[in-house]
């Protein structure tokens, strides 16, 4: 049987493998006859993975923090900026003229539901877990349908208002991965409307 590649992809696995990696090369070089620049190497090659790695973790540590700072000020600015229009736009002066000046007069919604269907996208799979977005439009939300393991025919499994949706489902065979697909319609208030999406097809993990 094939063996797995014995480097690690995750980065903070790959990082420990080669700590354990750079100990093994320095203890046994003279098993193996490697000389000084050898176990150098490795050593430098080992200081230069977890100098790159700590930075990088900084990093998005530091970007994350900003773009929560950011998400903040745009939701904060962008309920101050409403409040002010509506309070303009009920003033008696206002005129469609003006609100298209200001640019407070939203275009025209020609979205025709009765033709659309949603788009569904998997964002992670783990054992017991998918995680579905979609795109809800302008609609209620989206009925979700599914069928897995030797199923031949979709299903209903849930209504949900706001992406993601998560399947908690555990596998019909435990500890055996899973093939799953799944499909979405638009809701019109309660009543399915337009188009079914394609069918997202995912591996559930044992």
């Amino acid at each position: 049987m094939a063996k797995q590649d014995y480097i690690p992809k995750p980065d903070p696995e790959l990082v420990a493998w080669h700590d354990n990696f750079n100990t093994q090369v320095a203890a046994l070089a003279a098993t193996f006859g490697l000389v000084a620049a050898d176990t150098a190497a490795v050593a430098a090659t080992n200081t230069d993975l977890h100098a790159k790695f700590n930075a990088s973790q900084a990093a998005k540590a530091t970007a994350q923090a900003k773009n929560t700072e950011k998400s903040a000020a745009f939701a904060a600015g962008v309920t101050s900026t409403r409040a002010l229009a509506n309070r303009i736009k009920a003033n008696p002066a206002f005129t469609a003229a003006l609100g298209q000046q200001l640019g407070v007069i939203g275009p025209e919604d020609t979205t025709d539901l009765t033709q659309a269907k949603p788009t569904l996208k998997s964002l992670a799979v783990n054992p017991g877990s998918v995680t579905i977005g979609f795109n809800k439009s302008v609609s209620s939300g989206v009925r979700l349908l599914s069928k897995r393991g030797a199923e031949t025919a979709f299903t209903f499994l849930a209504i949900d208002t706001a992406s993601p949706y998560i399947d908690t489902r555990a596998n019909l065979v435990a500890g055996s991965p899973e093939s799953r697909q799944y499909q979405a319609q638009y809701l019109n208030g309660d009543d399915p409307i337009g188009n079914l999406s394609d069918a997202l097809n995912v591996v559930v993990p044992g």
